[in-house]
């Protein structure tokens, strides 16, 4: 919370209020629970691909000063404000809480407003963030000497601050309800890990939601952990002491995510928390679980609705992970038993090797997949490329080594999302012809992503966009039928399919008419549904104006653009 906000109340203070304002015959109630809308605004629903892999933060630095703003209108909101305890449960500390304007500009750890809102939140459930993040990282940390160099960073706050922070939040444990946790370097993060491991052992009867993320996904790519020496104690590592029948210390915790931290993988288990949502991701080769932690962490967890690995999973015993899957390790795959994860509707894999992805995929058994969201996760620097067939010849059920042969793994799905995914054209037609319901498809930053529309047409003849070369595929003229019954969907892959969206770099004109020429008519001729949205993301600095093509919503995006909304030409 910024420390400069006492001064904006005292303003405030000074303007003069209408005490014959209408707002003022509203009752007590009445005004309490309007400003409860507002500062805790209850979640919208969401439409989006990771829309149920995504947890909506409870609040920001922003919404959490709006019960003082109340406070400051006049002397009535003042005490009906304060009066409602459930108004200052979001407690935020960031680097906002440093005051810097103090003699010689020394810095000061301002924690005023942590006591104000643990007094006036009473005995209600409390949400809390604490971001360490500095956008003026450079990038070092001083606990490793190859980051480090000559750099003099030291992170804006200290273990004493650390310390002093959770002396404060500790002692009300037992009514936290949400903990998030950000730093961009290790040693502070490790700092309230050591802090946490003890206290936790003791239960946190109403924690729902718990994150801790190290934001720096680059460094857990190394092959080990980085800083060496900061690497144990893991969090949970005191509960090793606890007995199975010890029962759950964390009977209501539902969201974990664990990015670019890893924990005592065995003693989470032991907890058994009742997730239904679970995130791994960016960890190092070294700290993740192993098979028996890995699935043993699954079981413990049978309601998941979510999971999300990337750059995580399970450790193998393979050192040379940019490999192709051979036979050896395919039938050492086949020889795994999945665990069953029956309420599962939203997967996410993030693989930094074909071995890595076909292993996590065949420890799970989830045939209810209603969102897939498939990504190259390797370093953005790595000359080798994941090949990533025998991932998708997997998931379709094809993988010819396999004895006995499997059926698709995600027959339900209905939304499927690519992200840097390389494979052949008729790899992609696999994939797709195992998903018969998918409706919508999300192509992004795919080395060739005509490629993947190409798998998706049943032509005899599919045109390379600016060539006369031609790929002969199944005969069109075979598929006469007319509507989704027709005999033609059973060449059509994604017989369904009503959305389309594009994110590339630099489509041609030749690409861009093959999506509104050939792919679009090459798919209504068949039967097909009617694609009724059809969105092309170009991502490149050039001033060329695309073709008018009918059915096609063209976005001029940047490379940093997570979600463009801005740049579009409709035609």
């Amino acid at each position: 919370m910024d420390a400069h906000f006492p001064q904006e109340i005292s303003a405030m203070w000074a303007t003069p209020v209408y005490r014959q304002s209408p707002i003022h015959s509203l009752p007590n109630e009445l005004l309490s629970y309007i400003f409860l809308l507002d500062s805790h605004p209850p979640p919208e629903p969401h439409d989006s691909v990771d829309s149920i892999g995504q947890e909506v933060p409870l609040f920001n630095s922003n919404s959490v000063k709006t019960p003082l703003k109340y406070s400051a209108v006049c002397r009535h909101w003042r005490n009906v404000a304060q009066g409602t305890a459930a108004l200052w449960t979001n407690i935020c500390i960031t680097l906002g809480s440093i005051d810097d304007t103090g003699p010689r500009q020394q810095k000061h750890l301002d924690l005023s407003h942590i006591i104000s809102y643990l007094s006036l939140s009473r005995k209600y459930p409390l949400n809390i963030l604490l971001d360490a993040r500095d956008p003026d990282w450079d990038f070092a940390e001083p606990e490793i000497t190859e980051l480090s160099n000559s750099s003099e960073y030291v992170p804006p706050f200290s273990v004493d601050d650390l310390r002093l922070i959770f002396s404060l939040l500790l002692p009300h444990l037992p009514r936290w309800r949400s903990l998030d946790v950000l730093t961009d370097t290790w040693a502070p993060m490790y700092t309230v890990l050591c802090i946490l491991d003890r206290p936790l052992t003791k239960g946190a009867p109403l924690l729902e939601s718990l994150t801790l993320m190290r934001c720096n996904d680059y460094i857990s790519h190394s092959p080990t952990f980085e800083p060496r020496s900061l690497k144990s104690p893991e969090l949970f590592s005191s509960l090793e002491r606890l007995q199975p029948h010890h029962g759950r210390i964390f009977p209501l915790l539902r969201n974990l995510t664990l990015r670019g931290v890893h924990v005592a993988w065995s003693s989470l288990a032991l907890c058994n928390p009742p997730l239904t949502s679970l995130e791994l991701s960016s960890h190092s080769y070294d700290v993740l679980p192993t098979q028996s932690q890995f699935r043993n962490l699954l079981e413990s967890c049978p309601k998941l609705r979510s999971l999300i690995i990337r750059s995580s999973g399970l450790a193998t015993d393979h050192k040379d992970r940019s490999r192709k899957v051979d036979t050896h390790d395919l039938k050492r795959i086949a020889n795994t038993k999945s665990v069953e994860l029956p309420l599962l509707e939203y997967i996410r894999i993030g693989y930094r090797s074909a071995l890595e992805g076909c292993y996590i995929l065949q420890n799970i058994h989830a045939p209810n997949i209603r969102q897939l969201l498939l990504e190259d996760s390797t370093h953005p620097g790595d000359i080798d490329v994941v090949e990533a067939d025998q991932i998708l010849q997997l998931i379709a059920g094809l993988e010819t080594s396999i004895n006995p042969p499997q059926s698709a793994l995600f027959p339900s799905a209905r939304e499927i999302t690519l992200k840097g995914v390389e494979a052949r054209t008729d790899t992609f037609r696999n994939l797709f012809s195992s998903m018969p319901l998918v409706e919508s498809l999300e192509v992004v930053m795919m080395p060739k992503p005509i490629d993947v529309l190409r798998a998706m047409l049943p032509s005899t003849v599919v045109p390379f966009p600016g060539s006369t070369k031609h790929v002969h595929k199944t005969s069109l003229s075979t598929c006469t039928a007319t509507s989704l019954e027709g005999p033609c969907l059973s060449c059509l892959p994604c017989p369904r399919l009503q959305k389309l969206r594009i994110r590339a770099l630099n489509l041609s004109q030749a690409d861009l008419r093959f999506i509104g020429e050939d792919f679009l008519s090459g798919r209504s001729r068949t039967g097909a549904a009617k694609l009724n949205c059809v969105d092309v993301h170009l991502i490149d600095d050039t001033d060329t104006t695309p073709a008018d093509l009918e059915g096609i919503c063209i976005f001029r995006d940047s490379l940093d653009d997570e979600d463009p909304e801005e740049h579009t030409s409709c035609y």
